[in-house]
């Protein structure tokens, strides 16, 4: 990997331990996965920014109807490639390796003919939210990485072009998102619609400079900027907004199903998101069935408390209760601070070996559109740490009975301690070891999220809180449940609006009778499923498959089983659960070693 150096010198320092032993792949293997890899970030550079290769900076995806053509053409001649290979191989090791990369190929072959990327832009989604992220993505230490960000702002304008005719192509053929996931796009589009430059958000990199940056430098800079920005950018963004706002033509019903081709469309979706082949009838029963098990848990606690009403009605009085909402943001991040560097990362090694050294910060997002809360991991080099993003603009929705359980799954052991636990693992191939975690909105044709691995390990950390003994507190348990419970609610709304002809009020009733999350965050939460279809599906569907991966090696296993040995197996294990279930048996087969 010429281009990288810089990562390959992070990669090779990473130390595990004398636990962890480096395991080679055949030449042949590394080869071809390392070509794809390379591939994967000259051909998406804000991909490779997210991956903290800086070599591309300098330029945008291309989002082109062509583009799109060529990235599967070139899956089918790495994937002719792979399975040559596969053929002769023998080595364990190397069948896994092939086996995840022709996953990766095939789910985007497969998920091409649906065209999900025709619908690039959405409320949780989209140039006008993720522009600003792609920036954050960049290093400003050289007069070079300012000419690469004065390079991508130029190139700007094009892609602009290219999201438009995306969109011009989805009305043509139908392939369109619904109002609903549209709302606040045209907001977001003339946030970069100025008259002075210093009033877009793209100026915020050029408000401040490195002392190594002479004053002369910073003027052409910031002249520069100021050009491209009013006369390029800002009309750019006009345009698109304007067709957003006259043009566009959304779907009249929430189901993805009334879309052409829509019951293929969401049953590829459901395989996108779960890497399973359940139905959407079966995913829809084991939320029912799921619904009503939690809940028998949450009447425990009820009754435990003392109190003589229905879990309905307690749910609904601790919504309304101010004593479990803040008044006032600070409070808040202090408090998710507390719990996830004092209260859960200090028990981590009582359930986990080879434990990641990636830095976890807590960070406020005060942007009304952004979700309750959410991750980004951190880079391949180091640079930039993983960051659990607290929704401050909703404060007062943030309940506190539901706070250690959010911070297991988002933080540690979730989503933080998986992700760093691929990057920083030196026998897993580049391509396995960061997921493009960006562009939801192409799902299924894109390459995979592994939703139901990612996401079913984060509800899989959520449960490790009563092996920490974190779940001392009723109402953290009664939160916990609650937010299980939500999860299992998700299987049936999604494939209610999408399958079964549902409203979004009939989802937000049915959320507000089995959840005690607040109603904004209810409503917030279906608008997210109508503007993903089937990505909620995968916490639970990917959650019981873990732990029923777990219950199977406890029981085979007996005394040797080490729940420590079993995360580190899951957490190496990283594509579809198929894969996972795979590697955990023939762990079992080898008598837990």
């Amino acid at each position: 990997m010429p281009h990288a150096s810089s990562l390959l010198i992070f990669l090779s320092c990473v130390c595990w331990g004398p636990t962890r032993v480096l395991t080679q792949l055949s030449p042949e293997v590394q080869q071809l996965a390392d070509d794809f890899f390379n591939w994967r970030l000259a051909d998406k550079p804000e991909f490779a920014s997210l991956v903290g290769v800086h070599d591309y900076d300098d330029q945008l995806d291309d989002m082109s109807l062509a583009a799109y053509q060529n990235r599967y053409d070139q899956c089918q001649v790495f994937l002719d490639q792979a399975e040559a290979l596969e053929a002769n191989l023998t080595l364990n090791e190397d069948l896994v390796n092939i086996r995840a990369l022709k996953d990766e190929l095939v789910t985007y072959i497969d998920g091409y003919p649906f065209q999900g990327f025709l619908v690039p832009l959405c409320s949780i989604e989209g140039v006008h939210i993720d522009l600003e992220t792609l920036i954050s993505w960049m290093v400003f230490e050289t007069p070079e990485d300012y000419e690469k960000l004065l390079s991508r702002y130029e190139k700007l304008p094009q892609q602009l072009k290219q999201i438009q005719a995306l969109m011009e192509e989805g009305v043509a053929t139908g392939i369109v998102n619904h109002a609903i996931s549209m709302e606040g796009v045209v907001e977001g589009l003339q946030r970069f619609v100025v008259e002075v430059a210093e009033e877009s958000p793209l100026w915020s990199p050029l408000s401040t400079f490195p002392d190594n940056i002479t004053q002369d430098q910073i003027s052409d800079f910031q002249n520069r900027a100021r050009t491209i920005i009013v006369d390029q950018v800002s009309p750019a963004f006009q345009q698109l907004s304007d067709y957003v706002n006259n043009d566009y033509v959304t779907r009249p019903d929430i189901g993805v199903t009334s879309l052409p081709n829509g019951e293929a469309f969401y049953s590829q979706l459901i395989r996108f998101h779960t890497t399973t082949s359940m139905t959407a009838a079966e995913i829809y029963q084991l939320g029912l069935d799921e619904v009503t098990r939690i809940e028998a848990l949450m009447a425990e606690i009820v009754a435990e408390l003392g109190y003589n009403m229905t879990v309905a009605e307690f749910s609904e009085m601790i919504r309304n209760d101010p004593e479990f909402f803040y008044d006032n943001p600070d409070d808040l991040m202090n408090d998710f601070d507390d719990l996830v560097h004092n209260v859960i990362t200090p028990k981590l090694p009582e359930v986990f070996m080879n434990i990641p050294k990636a830095e976890l910060i807590v960070q406020a997002d005060p942007s009304p559109s952004g979700a309750g809360a959410y991750y980004l991991s951190g880079s391949y080099d180091g640079s930039r740490p993983g960051k659990f993003y607290v929704n401050t603009y909703y404060y007062d929705a943030q309940a506190k009975y539901e706070m250690l359980t959010l911070s297991m799954h988002e933080g540690n052991p979730g989503h933080h301690l998986q992700g760093s636990h691929s990057i920083e693992s030196p026998d897993i191939p580049y391509f396995r070891r960061v997921t493009e975690d960006r562009d939801y909105w192409q799902a299924p044709s894109r390459f995979p999220l592994y939703t139901g691995f990612i996401e079913g390990w984060g509800l899989y950390a959520e449960t490790l809180g009563f092996n920490l003994d974190l779940y001392g507190d009723p109402y953290d348990r009664y939160g916990h449940y609650s937010d299980e419970i939500f999860r299992a609610c998700r299987l049936v709304v999604d494939t209610g609006m999408h399958t079964f002809g549902w409203t979004r009020q009939e989802a937000v009733d049915y959320m507000l009778l089995h959840t005690a999350l607040a109603q904004a965050d209810i409503e917030h939460e279906i608008n997210r499923y109508i503007s993903w279809p089937g990505q909620a599906l995968a916490y639970k569907v990917g959650e019981r498959k873990l732990t029923e991966l777990r219950e199977k090696a406890a029981s085979q296993l007996g005394d040797v089983f080490d729940i420590k040995k079993f995360h580190d197996v899951v957490l190496d294990s990283v594509g579809p659960l198929a894969l996972v279930e795979e590697e955990v048996d023939a762990w079992i087969e080898a008598g837990g070693v």
